[in-house]
């Protein structure tokens, strides 16, 4: 795109990294969010599913993530994009806790700190976004998925089981 073309729709190179920021930022946000407000669905169905979709195509693909990694690379340089790309997201955070707090005390599981299982999920997810980064043609998302089931499992066995989740 020529500058006079990104400066005409956009107004400067500068607001159109802002909007494609926004732009993945969205996407991502709006298949957890309407995950997480289906009453439906269960605390530990909906973290499968919200898990699921964090590795669909719709968001964990290569053009993406380029554009995201490269966006977390310019991050502290350019505090309008850092909202957008955090992985310490407030709202992707508290609905992940709240899940994990319901499912410990749904399945008695007094000695798990949700907030550390929170932590550490999502440390997880960052780690295989990075690891899809670096090796997307041999990245397999039904591996990534049973990943976080496996470490999930270790924390609230009653409510996570490799084998019963379907494909």
């Amino acid at each position: 795109m020529s500058r006079g073309m990104v400066n005409l729709h956009f107004g400067s190179k500068e607001k159109l990294l802002l909007a494609v920021a926004e732009e993945l930022s969205a996407r991502y946000a709006g298949q957890w969010k309407a995950i997480a407000d289906n009453p439906e669905l269960g605390p530990a169905e909906k973290l499968i599913s919200i898990l699921k979709a964090d590795f669909d195509p719709l968001v964990l693909n290569a053009r993406d993530v380029a554009i995201w990694f490269s966006f977390r690379a310019e991050a502290l340089s350019n505090p309008h994009i850092f909202p957008f790309i955090d992985s310490r997201d407030k709202r992707f955070r508290t609905v992940i806790l709240e899940l994990l707090e319901q499912i410990k005390r749904d399945g008695e599981h007094e000695d798990v700190d949700a907030k550390l299982a929170t932590d550490a999920l999502i440390a997880l997810l960052e780690g295989l976004w990075t690891d899809y980064h670096l090796h997307s043609e041999i990245f397999k998302p039904e591996e990534a998925l049973k990943i976080c089931l496996f470490v999930l499992q270790s924390m609230f066995p009653k409510h996570f089981e490799i084998r019963s989740i379907p494909g």
